[in-house]
């Protein structure tokens, strides 16, 4: 089998300035690659199985369900029992051994296996001796293929289940996001990227709200030459908690524009003053400023998103990073990743790759691990 598709990646450039890059209007150029469990991107692991064969279809009718009674496939329900030359699968190799157990010396499985399904008194023995004696040893699929190009190749070995998700195949071929979303992202990383040379080179992040048109809800920079934990994700976190009325390092005093909750209706405490300033004359009003306030019970009309639904994010305003996307220059690590998962962040982005400690995709793959109680989708804008 072959390994799973290359995909072509194209680099962002982060050395021209905004106004002139010309890329952003080439749909081939708005590369956001997904960084997938790698379930999604290897290829199916193979188990051994012993099956034997059946002379004529008419005994499949009988043959199949006193099989299901007596070698249930219970790890292998993904599979389909009878392969299409008539062969059956009888029972994993492993599993058989230990059903059976060693046997008289110099007996083979077969006879063992003939034995066995004798005293269960389910099958006539001219059928048990049909499957025992052209019985072999072949590999199939262990797992149920998660994606059409697992599917396409394992379904070739064996017949298999397969349920296609729309999202994860688009997840996996780099196509989640249209022309426009993409383009949206692009401009929130080309964001990041040109706040972070105001920076002298400290990674940025860009915390926004998607339900309301990615307005940006908090900006963090990273300050780790100053405490070892504040790094940009941390600090990040920690405007997000500052825009809800809360935080621990970072208390930002009122200011001539009013002091974080404005006449528009947003909780501008997540954002310093002189961002917003760098900004605004940078992009003029290409992006829009402030968090939702928190409130208790009732919705509003800022908090009512496209469809009209309510839920407790519309009912009870933000609450950490629900709904939240997260933009970060530099590949966070385990600890921010996990900070951000205790966060609730929605998606995470980032650029630069952080090849010793990065936790979504270089080192690790945080994000995926299906034992935490939540989990968030990666992608790395290239």
């Amino acid at each position: 089998m072959s390994e799973a598709p290359e995909v072509k990646r194209v680099k962002l450039s982060d050395d021209a300035e905004p106004g002139v890059r010309e890329e952003l209007k080439d749909p081939e150029k708005l590369r956001i690659e997904s960084i997938l469990a790698d379930e999604y991107t290897k290829q199916i692991a193979m188990i051994e199985v012993c099956v034997g064969s059946v002379a004529d279809s008419k005994h499949l009718s009988k043959l199949v369900p006193a099989l299901a009674k007596i070698l249930p496939l219970t790890s292998l329900q993904h599979l389909k029992r009878v392969n299409r030359d008539g062969t059956i699968i009888l029972a994993p190799v492993e599993e058989l051994n230990r059903k059976l157990g060693d046997g008289a010396e110099n007996e083979t499985t077969a006879v063992l296996l003939q034995a066995y399904l004798r005293s269960e008194g389910l099958l006539d023995k001219s059928l048990i001796d049909g499957l025992c004696a052209g019985m072999k040893i072949v590999s199939v699929p262990a797992t149920q293929p998660l994606l059409r190009w697992q599917y396409d190749l394992v379904n070739s070995v064996w017949p298999c289940k397969f349920h296609p998700n729309r999202h994860n195949e688009a997840l996996y071929t780099n196509t989640l996001f249209d022309k426009h979303e993409a383009h949206q992202h692009r401009q929130i990383m080309e964001l990041c990227l040109w706040l972070g040379k105001q920076e002298k080179g400290r990674p940025i992040g860009v915390c926004v709200n998607p339900r309301l048109g990615s307005r940006i809800a908090a900006i963090g920079v990273g300050r780790s030459e100053q405490h070892p934990v504040w790094h940009c994700p941390m600090v990040l976190i920690d405007m997000v908690a500052v825009s809800q009325s809360g935080g621990i390092w970072n208390r930002l005093p009122s200011t001539s524009t009013g002091g974080p909750l404005r006449e528009d209706g947003f909780h501008y405490g997540g954002i310093e003053p002189r961002y917003e300033r760098l900004v605004r004359e940078q992009y003029g009003e290409l992006f829009s400023f402030g968090a939702e306030p928190i409130r208790n019970g009732g919705t509003t009309a800022l908090a009512r998103d496209e469809s009209g639904d309510s839920d407790n994010l519309i009912k009870y305003g933000p609450y950490l990073c629900t709904g939240y996307d997260v933009y970060l220059t530099h590949e966070p690590c385990i600890m921010c990743a996990m900070a951000l998962t205790h966060s609730r962040v929605r998606r995470v982005f980032y650029h630069h790759l952080n090849a010793h400690v990065g936790a979504l995709g270089s080192l690790v793959k945080l994000h995926t691990i299906k034992e935490l109680n939540h989990r968030y989708e990666a992608f790395r804008i290239l």
